[in-house]
C-alpha cells in the first residue's frame, strides 16, 4: 500500500485511491480515501471529498458523513465534533446511527474528518462494531488494514464504548468505559461529561 504521500493511480479495482500520478500538487493536496473491507465503506480526509477530488479518484458516493468543522458540496450529513475531547454523546450517537443507516441503505459511504485518522475512525469503528456485532477493537483493525494511521483518540473512545453500552448493552464495551472514564489522565475539563457517561 502507498504511503499517504505517495500518490498511485485510481482504478475501480483499487481498494485504496489517491490523486492521480499526473495531479498538480499545488492543486491537489494528497487526498486518501480507503475501502474498509468488502464493502462500498470509506474512510477519508477532508480533501478527498472535494468534489473535483472524488471524480479524480474515481468515487461516487451516496452518503458522506462528515465529522470535520467544514462541509463540503459533496457532504449529505454534518456532524462537526471536536477531535481530542469528548463529544456531546446526542451529537457523536447521531453520526453513528446516520452512518449505520447508510450502511444499511448500500451504496458508497465515506466518512471523513479533516485527517481521516481520529474522528472518522472512532464513528466508523463504533458503526461496525454495532452492526457486524463485532467488538470495537477488531473493527479498528479492519479500519486500520487499508489505513494504518486511522486511530481513535482515548478520549472520542469513551463516547464509542458509552454508545455501544447503551445501544447494546455490550458486557466488555461497560468494562472499556469504566477503564478509560477512570483514568485521571483523561478528566481533566471532561469530568462532568465522563461522569454522564459512566452513570
Amino acid at each position: 500500500m502507498p504511503a499517504d504521500d505517495e500518490p498511485v493511480d485510481s482504478d475501480s479495482n483499487s481498494s485504496v485511491r489517491t490523486v492521480p500520478q499526473d495531479a498538480d500538487p499545488a492543486k491537489f493536496p494528497t487526498a486518501l480515501a480507503a475501502r474498509i473491507g468488502d464493502r462500498d465503506l470509506w474512510i477519508a480526509n477532508g480533501g478527498a471529498i472535494e468534489p473535483d477530488h472524488l471524480a479524480a479518484m474515481q468515487l461516487d458516493p451516496e452518503y458522506v458523513v462528515s465529522l470535520n468543522r467544514t462541509a463540503t458540496e459533496a457532504t449529505t450529513d454534518h456532524f462537526p465534533l471536536k477531535d481530542g475531547y469528548v463529544n456531546d454523546q446526542q451529537k457523536f450517537s447521531a453520526a453513528v446511527e446516520t452512518t449505520r443507516e447508510h450502511i444499511r441503505a448500500g451504496g458508497a459511504v465515506i466518512v471523513n474528518c479533516a485527517a481521516g485518522i481520529s474522528r472518522s475512525s472512532t464513528v466508523l469503528a463504533t458503526a461496525l462494531a454495532a452492526e457486524d456485532n463485532i467488538s470495537f477493537d477488531t473493527a479498528v483493525d479492519e479500519i486500520t488494514n487499508t489505513r494504518p494511521r486511522a486511530r481513535p483518540h482515548p478520549k472520542l473512545k469513551l463516547n464509542a464504548y458509552a454508545y455501544l453500552v447503551n445501544v447494546d448493552n455490550r458486557t466488555e464495551a461497560h468494562e472499556q468505559l469504566s477503564e478509560l472514564g477512570d483514568s485521571p489522565h483523561h478528566r481533566g475539563d471532561d469530568s462532568n461529561i465522563i461522569d454522564d457517561l459512566l452513570d
